[in-house]
Order: C-alpha cells, then sequence, then structure tokens
C-alpha cells in the first residue's frame, strides 16, 4: 500500500482546476461542454510581449538566471510596484517565481511552522488554505456576511486574532466574489493590525482586471505594515499569461533572503525566456491591457442579468473586480433530479455538468457551500448559450 508524506495526503486536489478537468475529459470524449470554470483569460499574450520572448531565445537567454530572477526582471517589477501601488522596494526585497503561487507557497513556508495560525477571510481562493497546511501551520477561517459584500470586518478580525495568529491572507479584488476592498475598509482593517506582529500577506493578482479604477493598496494606506507585509503579483491575469507561469512577492529584506533559499532548492529561477517576456510585459506599453478590462466589464454587466434570471441564483452584490460571480444557490438545497438530491453547491455543479454541459465550480472549497462561482473569461456568446442551458436544466429540479 502506497505510504504518503501526512501532508501531501490531507490535500484536496484543487476544485477549479479538478472542475476544469472534468471539462476537458468531457470535451475529448466528443461532448460540446461550455467551461465557466476555469480562472484563465480567453484573450491571446499581446503581439509585442511574445515578440520579446523571440528576440530573447534568438540571443541566446535559454540559460539558467539567478534563483529569484534576473536583476533586469526585479527592476521591472520594482518599476511596476512604484507605478501601479506607490510602493518603493529594493532589489533584494522581491522574488520573481513559476507563479504567484509559487512565490506564496515558498514564503507561506518559510514564514510559518507548527502552532501558527494564518487567517484567511472566507469565501477566499481555494488555495491558500492549502499552501498554509502544507507548511505546518493552521489554515483559520473568518467568514465574512454576503451582507456585507464578502468583505472582512475589523470586529471579525479582532474576534479571530489569538496569541497564535501569525499572519493573515488578504486578496482584493478577490477569487472567488469580485470583492474589491476600498480605502476605507482597509484602512479599517489596518489600524486593527498595525502594532501586530502579524504577517500581511495580499495577493494582487486581480488588480488590473477591475471596473472603477485601480484598487488602493493597504501598504500604502497604512505603510507601517509594509514593515511584516508581502505583496504577491502575477502576470497570468493581467497580461493573459497563465501558461508562461510568472509571478513574484515583494517584502523584507529577511523573508525574501528564505523564500530564496527555499526556491534555489524546490524549483531554481523561473523560466529564462519567460523572464524576458515579462519585462516586456511590465515596462511596455499598458494600453494593451484596456480592451481586454472592457470586455470583462462588458461581460460582467451581461452575467450579472442573466445570473438574475436565473430561479434559485440570488447575487445581491455585484463584483467590482476580477471575472468571476459567486451566486447564492440556497433555494436550490434539498432539489432533486432523477433521484439524485442538490445538497451544496458541488452537487449542483456536478448537476450542471452532467445536464446543462456547462462547467462551473461548486462553493465548497472556498468556504461558501451554498455558492457557486462562475467565470466570465470566454466569449459573449459561449455565456449566452452557457446561461441558456443553465436555465434549462435548473427548471428540471424539483422539491
Amino acid at each position: 500500500m502506497l505510504k504518503l508524506n501526512r501532508r501531501i495526503a490531507a490535500i484536496k486536489p484543487s476544485a477549479t482546476l479538478a472542475a476544469d478537468a472534468r471539462a476537458t475529459e468531457m470535451k475529448l470524449a466528443g461532448i460540446d461542454v461550455i467551461s465557466l470554470a476555469a480562472g484563465e483569460p480567453d484573450f491571446d499574450t499581446p503581439v509585442h510581449i511574445k515578440e520579446a520572448a523571440h528576440a530573447a531565445m534568438s540571443a541566446g537567454q535559454t540559460k539558467y538566471t539567478p534563483v529569484g530572477g534576473t536583476a533586469a526582471l526585479k527592476q521591472a517589477i520594482q518599476q511596476k510596484l512604484k507605478r501601479d501601488n506607490h510602493l518603493d522596494y529594493e532589489l533584494n526585497e522581491i522574488i520573481a517565481s513559476a507563479g504567484a503561487k509559487q512565490a506564496e507557497a515558498n514564503l507561506i513556508n518559510a514564514l510559518f511552522d507548527e502552532g501558527d495560525e494564518v487567517l484567511i477571510p472566507t469565501p477566499a481562493w481555494v488555495s491558500f488554505a492549502a499552501m498554509v497546511s502544507l507548511a505546518g501551520a493552521e489554515p483559520k477561517f473568518v467568514p465574512c456576511a454576503e451582507s456585507n459584500g464578502f468583505m472582512l470586518e475589523p470586529d471579525a478580525l479582532r474576534r479571530a486574532i489569538t496569541p497564535r495568529t501569525r499572519g493573515i491572507m488578504l486578496n482584493s479584488p478577490s477569487n472567488p466574489t469580485g470583492a474589491v476592498y476600498g480605502a476605507e475598509q482597509l484602512t479599517a482593517i489596518a489600524k486593527v493590525l498595525v502594532g501586530t506582529e502579524i504577517w500581511v500577506m495580499s495577493d494582487d493578482v486581480y488588480e488590473h482586471v477591475v471596473y472603477n479604477g485601480l484598487p488602493q493598496h493597504i501598504f500604502n494606506l497604512e505603510p507601517r505594515l509594509k514593515d511584516h507585509g508581502i505583496v504577491f503579483n502575477s502576470l497570468s491575469k493581467t497580461y493573459a499569461m497563465t501558461g508562461w507561469r510568472i509571478g513574484f512577492a515583494a517584502g523584507p529584506r529577511g523573508a525574501i533572503a528564505a523564500a530564496n533559499r527555499l526556491q534555489s532548492q524546490n524549483s531554481g529561477n523561473p523560466n529564462s525566456v519567460t523572464q524576458a517576456a515579462a519585462i516586456e510585459a511590465l515596462t511596455g506599453p499598458q494600453e494593451v491591457l484596456r480592451p481586454m478590462v472592457e470586455a470583462f466589464h462588458q461581460r460582467r454587466d451581461l452575467v450579472v442579468e442573466r445570473v438574475r434570471r436565473i430561479r434559485g441564483f440570488k447575487l445581491p452584490n455585484v463584483p467590482q473586480g476580477a471575472f468571476y460571480v459567486f451566486p447564492n444557490v440556497s433555494e436550490l438545497l434539498g432539489t432533486s433530479f432523477n433521484g439524485k438530491k442538490i445538497i451544496d453547491g458541488d452537487s449542483l455543479a456536478s448537476f450542471l455538468l452532467d445536464e446543462a454541459h456547462v462547467s462551473v465550480v461548486g462553493g465548497n472549497d472556498f468556504g461558501a457551500a451554498d455558492h457557486v462561482r462562475l467565470s466570465y473569461a470566454t466569449s459573449v456568446e459561449n455565456l449566452n448559450k452557457a446561461f441558456d442551458r443553465i436555465e434549462q436544466a435548473v427548471a428540471k429540479l424539483k422539491k
């Protein structure tokens, strides 16, 4: 019998990737499946970024680089953080990794240990808790009320903090809810955290996919948090570079040095050609982002209207960022079709895939089992077709 490391054995596969994988299997079997599961822009990487990668290959930039990225890439990240977030970092306070997920996993492993608690406001991206558990620390979920836009309230944060609390993960714009924290809300959260030694980790990967201007940054609003704060970001969503696998983190020198040591042992440097492409993405023309964000905005408006027409789907909050809606489906729990009962968001997602051939992600692993997540990172044609199918399928559910 195969014996696995106990932490690995306890980890579930990513719910989002699992949903997308099942949809892909059905497509390969010849079934017309529309995926609203993947968190991946459907746009191509801009041409000038691809040309930079080609030029790098032609110039022979295909060798090992420094573990945490080239100096040129770190300078580009440094420039981006100053331009977009008004944050200043030295080059030795920056690390590039194979995606933001690797940067987060490395910093979490470097900062937390057995007995430590890391606060995760929920609903939350499914991998946050898994990464904390793999580090041997304990994820502590802090539920955020739908009536408050799924945002963390300062009083709830105060109640959640214990002597074992060593970190908190913030994510704005949020996956899965699309919530975006405003300056007032972030300032109130910062007041609770300033003066503590709690590591404040800010996942900013959707920062440019917003519909009312760039979001405020908590470290800009309260600079004292920067001394025990980490910024995580990625080029995946902003520049449609999901497959290129490049992300980064910025924070205090000691924390970044520890992550660099870990990365030197578990992977080494991020892809050299991707680093050259990332430099062009970060320092080249930023106007290429506008058409993508405008398209997401139009799709957001369409999807909100279509979701609110479906029986049993409730969406009181309009997402202000990212490219997801997270409707409440509690009215459908307890219904059934052909003897199969809908008991939570996961079972509704399975029903929709089987009956409507539309892939969505149940809310269970996000920390909201009475919700489902739908991505609108696909064409308007696909969205309308998918929602037609969902409406028809849900009409078949009976109490």
